[in-house]
C-alpha cells in the first residue's frame, strides 16, 4: 500500500501579491496553518529584501512550528548563492524550528550555468553537518534544471538515508520543463524517485511560473497523483502559491488540498 502524502503550506503564498502594509507576521501564518491540520514550510523572511525575524518573533515562530504536523525550511533569498558560512546559519535556523527538511535552489550551491562546478566536498561537509541536527537538505528543481539535479547526485549519491541529500520536486517548475521531454512531471518524478523526499505544489498556465493555486492552470493534477501513487511517494508536500488568486492564501490552500488525493 502506498503510503499517504503528509501536506501542508508554506508561508511565502501568505506574503505575496498582497499589499505589504497589511501582511502579518511569520509566525501568524504558520499558527494559522497549524491550526488548519496543516504542515508547514517556512521562509524566514516575508519578502527577500526584508530584515531578518527578530529573536523575539523568531521565538514565536518556534513556538507555532511545535504543534504542526512537520516542518520545513526554504533558504531565503538572499543566501542564494554559494557561501557556506550562510548555508550553515541557515541549517542552524531550520534545527532552531524542528524543520526535518531544508530546501535550496541549485544556485545555493554555486550551479547558475551548466559549466558551473560545484564544491561537492564542501556540499557534503554540509549535509553531514545538517545530518548532525537532524534537517535533510532537499534540492529544488527549477525550469530545466534536470543538468544541475544530475550533477550533484552523480557525485552524492541518489540515497538520501546516506547522504542526507535529496530531491524536492517542483510540480509547477516541472511543468514548464522542456529539458526531459512530453509527460515532463513523471519523467522528472522518475528520474529522482530514488531521491525524492519532498513536493512543492503548485499551477500554472504553462508559460509562466506564477505559483497559482491548484486546480487554477492546466496541470493535470489527476495525473500528479496517479504518478506519485506508482513511485510510491510517502514523503510530505506543500502548497506554495501565491495569495492573489482570489481570496486569501490559507484558503486556497486549503481548498485545493481536498482536490489532492494524496492522503
Amino acid at each position: 500500500m502506498t503510503p499517504a502524502i503528509r501536506l501542508g503550506g508554506s508561508t511565502w503564498g501568505f506574503f505575496r501579491g498582497d499589499d505589504a502594509s497589511v501582511w502579518g507576521s511569520q509566525s501568524e501564518a504558520i499558527r494559522r496553518m497549524v491550526e488548519a491540520d496543516l504542515g508547514v514550510e517556512v521562509w524566514p523572511t516575508r519578502g527577500r529584501d526584508d530584515p531578518d525575524p527578530s529573536r523575539g518573533e523568531i521565538a514565536r515562530m518556534q513556538d507555532a512550528c511545535s504543534d504542526a504536523p512537520f516542518v520545513s525550511v526554504h533558504m531565503r533569498g538572499r543566501f542564494w548563492r554559494w557561501d557556506p558560512a550562510s548555508f550553515r546559519a541557515e541549517i542552524e535556523f531550520a534545527a532552531g524550528l524542528g524543520a526535518s527538511t531544508l530546501v535550496i535552489h541549485p544556485i545555493c550551491l554555486g550551479l547558475r550555468l551548466s559549466t558551473d562546478r560545484p564544491d561537492m566536498e564542501a556540499i557534503r561537509r554540509l549535509a553531514g553537518f545538517a545530518a548532525k541536527r537532524d534537517v535533510r537538505i532537499a534540492l529544488e528543481n527549477v525550469v530545466d534544471s534536470a543538468w544541475a539535479l544530475d550533477r550533484v547526485l552523480e557525485n552524492l549519491g541518489d540515497d538520501p538515508a546516506a547522504t542526507n541529500f535529496g530531491v524536492c520536486l517542483d510540480i509547477g517548475h516541472a511543468f514548464l520543463s522542456e529539458d526531459v521531454g512530453p509527460n515532463p512531471i513523471r519523467r522528472y518524478a522518475e528520474r529522482y524517485v530514488d531521491a525524492l523526499i519532498h513536493l512543492h505544489l503548485h499551477d500554472n498556465s504553462g508559460v509562466e511560473d506564477d505559483h497559482r493555486p491548484v486546480g487554477e492552470g492546466r496541470i493535470d493534477w489527476g495525473n500528479v497523483c496517479r504518478v506519485m501513487k506508482e513511485i510510491g511517494f510517502g514523503g510530505t508536500g506543500v502548497c506554495e502559491v501565491q495569495s492573489d488568486f482570489g481570496g486569501s492564501a490559507l484558503r486556497a490552500i486549503e481548498e485545493r488540498m481536498l482536490r489532492l488525493n494524496l492522503r
